[in-house]
């Protein structure tokens, strides 16, 4: 009972320890392909929130494929990292608009990567 117990205690421990606040819309299927990739980071500042908001595809230009999957990496592993949202667009559109907010007094890393397919 008592190694049952501590063997819980250990599992919770680490489950808390390796947070993350990654963001997973849609799955990407064969015949997918990425059609936006890039790496948002931005450094912390003591008592700021930063925010960072990305456009796809950027203003002027012009987007194909349908999206079908969102995948937004946060990779801060210890749970200081930010926050994603989609603002507008997403899984079936050909736009989508994300908004990035970092936790105050810490910075954004995140890994965004989009899959389309073109019909």
């Amino acid at each position: 009972m008592r190694t049952s117990s501590i063997a819980i205690f250990l599992c919770i421990v680490a489950a808390a320890a390796c947070q993350s606040h990654d963001l997973v819309i849609g799955q990407a299927t064969y015949g997918d392909v990425i059609v936006y990739k890039a790496d948002e980071v931005k450094y912390s500042f003591p008592f700021i929130v930063r925010t960072s908001n990305i456009d796809f595809p950027e203003p002027g230009l012009t987007n194909y494929a349908f999206i079908k999957a969102i995948y937004i990496k946060d990779n801060y592993r210890d749970g200081n990292g930010g926050y994603p949202s989609i603002t507008a667009g997403g899984i079936g559109q050909r736009f989508v608009k994300i908004k990035l907010k970092s936790q105050r007094g810490s910075g954004l890393n995140f890994t965004i990567t989009i899959y389309g397919r073109y019909v």
